[in-house]
């Protein structure tokens, strides 16, 4: 059931990107679009399985990358950054213009864990998504590298 909802949210996107991509061309707009109203949804939650409390100014980073190619570095398509708010789970969203994803692409979200510029956890598995049959949503867990 649940292979079954993730290819319906990936043929959901794969349509959405298809109709993006042989759409009439539209006049310019006086402003953009804000991303939220016109591109790809990622979402999901950062946990860790430490029983440790992240200090209040710990930076959360999460990246949507384009990992197809195995001898470049990978491409960030969306990034959001923030603060600690609370503890874990900690949710994210990320949005990602349509037009800058290839359904051959490798999609993947990476996420790390920050204080001070010192990498406390970060993911050591790819978490694919978007493209090649995958979802729109991930639960991530992190792993750590150096204590709070």
């Amino acid at each position: 059931m649940k292979r079954r909802m993730m290819t319906m949210a990936a043929l959901a996107a794969l349509g959405l990107l298809t109709a993006c991509a042989t759409g009439p061309a539209s006049p310019p707009a006086a402003e953009p679009a804000p991303a939220a109203a016109s591109g790809l949804r990622v979402s999901g939650s950062i946990a860790y399985l430490q029983r440790v409390a992240l200090p209040p100014d710990s930076e959360i980073i999460v990246q949507l990358r384009d990992v197809s190619r195995m001898d470049a570095k990978a491409g960030i398509l969306a990034e959001q950054r923030f603060t600690t708010r609370s503890q874990v789970p900690l949710p994210f969203e990320l949005w990602v213009d349509p037009a800058k994803v290839d359904p051959r692409m490798r999609c993947t979200v990476a996420a790390r864990i920050e204080l001070g510029g010192k990498l406390l956890f970060i993911n050591d598995k790819l978490y694919p998504v978007l493209t090649q049959g995958h979802g729109n949503k991930v639960e991530m867990v992190l792993h750590m590298v150096a204590k709070p």
